[in-house]
C-alpha cells in the first residue's frame, strides 16, 4: 500500500530535534497524568492510561530514540495516535513538547532521512522522510513501522 500524500503534520520535540506525525493519525494531546505501570515490560513501555474508557499503552519515545534519563516537565506531553483509525489501536507517545501543526502544500519536498543507528537501542525507527522548513529539519516518523516494532 502506497503512503498517501501528507497534508499536515504535528511537529514535536525530542531533546533538541524536531519530529512529526501525520495529523491524520493524531487523536489527542494529553498532559502526562497517572500512568499505571505494567510489570515485566520493556524499558520504554511506561504503562497504561485510561482515555474515555479505553486502556491506552504509553511508550516513551525519548527512550526509544536513545535519550537517557528523560524527565517529565511542564512541556512534556503524551501524543495519542492510531495508525489505522481504530480505538483498539490507540497508543500514546511521551515527547518533550509539541511545536506546531504545519500545513503542507502539494509541492513540499520530502527528502530521504539520514539515519545513524543508535547503538544504545535495538529499536529500529524508520521515517517517511525529512522536511526542511526555514532553518529547521523535521523528521516524519513512519507510524506503521514504529507500532510494528513496539508490538514485537
Amino acid at each position: 500500500m502506497a503512503d498517501k500524500q501528507l497534508t499536515s503534520i504535528l511537529s514535536f520535540f525530542i531533546s533538541e530535534e524536531i519530529f512529526a506525525f501525520d495529523t491524520d493519525t493524531v487523536r489527542n494531546i494529553l498532559e502526562p497524568g497517572k500512568i499505571t505501570p505494567v510489570p515485566n515490560t520493556k524499558e520504554y513501555f511506561m504503562g497504561v492510561i485510561n482515555l474515555h474508557g479505553n486502556i491506552i499503552p504509553v511508550v516513551d519515545l525519548r527512550k526509544i530514540m536513545g535519550i537517557e534519563n528523560a524527565q517529565i516537565n511542564k512541556d512534556t506531553v503524551i501524543i495519542v495516535v492510531s495508525n489505522d483509525g481504530r480505538a483498539e489501536s490507540l497508543i500514546g507517545f511521551i515527547v518533550d513538547g509539541v511545536k506546531e501543526v504545519i500545513s503542507l502544500n502539494e509541492d513540499y519536498a520530502l527528502q530521504e532521512t539520514i539515519i545513524d543507528i543508535n547503538e544504545k537501542s535495538s529499536f529500529k525507527i524508520t521515517f517517511k522522510g525529512t522536511l526542511r522548513l526555514k532553518d529547521s529539519f523535521i523528521h516524519i516518523i513512519n507510524l506503521n513501522d514504529i507500532v510494528g516494532e513496539i508490538e514485537k
